[in-house]
């Protein structure tokens, strides 16, 4: 069976290879996965090594479709097509660019790195160009018009009207802020499963939602300054946040994105009101009193997660920041339950 299914992927992609990459993304991918728990369908499509290094994950369930790609690309893609999908569709791109075409428009549409749009598709012909040797990672989230209707987001916001692709301009992404990262960080490390992930996956789209329809309306709602730099600061923001079990040195990050370490120092400060340091340290200990107060995991390893290899280097941190050690400070949230 799994014979057959790469034989005809293979004819897929040869056919393919001669029309100068022009292909879906179905050509270059191979199903590994697929299950149904609770009604959400996951099915998880690991790239073909001659095309890239990754994955792509789809959720689906009640009118929400939400697809996590990642992957690390060895050829340029040009994908083309008329998309018929009467969906709201959500889009964080962590990292990577995608130049978007829509058919009858006379400029191309530029989606980078540490950006967000919403738009709404109904049937648009046009394409979408990948770049090899970069990396790409994007979230996208879909909403179907059963979705739409039943949290009014048409009688209340006019979204089919106000948000169609065809009607948007070359300004039509928004940067990432504070608030999304945290959240789009907890999207990409749960590990819940059936009814749990549903309801949280369903919990965080709508709070998505609500940060988009709030930066839409009001820009100075998150940041409105999309040079360059602010986008590095955000994406060095986001590589600290989403894994806390790595604690990254100034210069460790400013290879990451590209700033000397007098920028980025000077920068994060100006733009964050804290330095880079603090931030980090702020983010270990409060993931540090959830796990202390809401779980029964022992101290060692609780600073592992938080990015302590030593406890005692932990515990010493924790008592500076909080007055007291972790140990106590899970007694002492204890006592208050009881």
């Amino acid at each position: 069976m799994m014979d057959k299914k790469r034989r005809n992927t293979e004819s897929s992609k040869t056919a393919n290879s001669n029309n100068q990459n022009k292909c879906t993304l179905h050509t270059v991918t191979e199903l590994i996965n697929t299950q149904e728990h609770c009604g959400i369908l996951t099915k998880k499509f690991q790239f073909l090594p001659e095309y890239g290094d990754g994955y792509i994950e789809y959720n689906h369930f009640d009118g929400l479709h939400i697809a996590i790609f990642d992957v690390s690309l060895n050829k340029d893609f040009d994908i083309h097509g008329t998309y018929a999908i009467n969906a709201l569709e959500l889009s964080y791109l962590i990292d990577g660019e995608q130049i978007i075409k829509i058919n009858g428009k006379d400029y191309d549409l530029i989606y980078e790195s540490q950006e967000s749009y919403l738009v709404y598709v109904s049937q648009t012909s046009g394409s979408i160009k990948y770049h090899k040797n970069k990396y790409f990672k994007e979230i996208k989230i879909r909403m179907s018009l059963d979705f739409i209707k039943k949290h009014k987001l048409d009688s209340e916001y006019g979204i089919r009207e106000k948000y169609e692709l065809e009607k948007q301009d070359k300004e039509f992404t928004k940067p990432l802020g504070t608030k999304t990262q945290e959240i789009l960080a907890e999207l990409l490390t749960d590990t819940r499963q059936g009814l749990l992930k549903r309801l949280f996956l369903e919990s965080k789209v709508l709070e998505l939602l609500s940060i988009q329809l709030d930066i839409q309306k009001n820009s100075k709602t998150e940041i409105s300054n999309t040079d360059n730099l602010i986008k590095k600061l955000y994406e060095v923001q986001f590589i600290i946040s989403s894994d806390l079990t790595n604690q990254y040195s100034v210069h460790e990050l400013t290879r990451m994105v590209g700033l000397n370490d007098f920028i980025l120092k000077k920068e994060f400060k100006r733009v964050f009101g804290t330095t880079i340091f603090e931030y980090a340290l702020n983010l270990r200990m409060s993931k540090a009193k959830k796990l202390l107060q809401h779980g029964k995991k022992p101290i060692y390893e609780i600073s592992e997660l938080v990015g302590y290899k030593n406890s005692t280097h932990f515990t010493a941190a924790f008592k500076k920041l909080e007055g007291i050690t972790p140990k106590k400070y899970r007694q002492k949230g204890l006592e208050t339950i009881r």
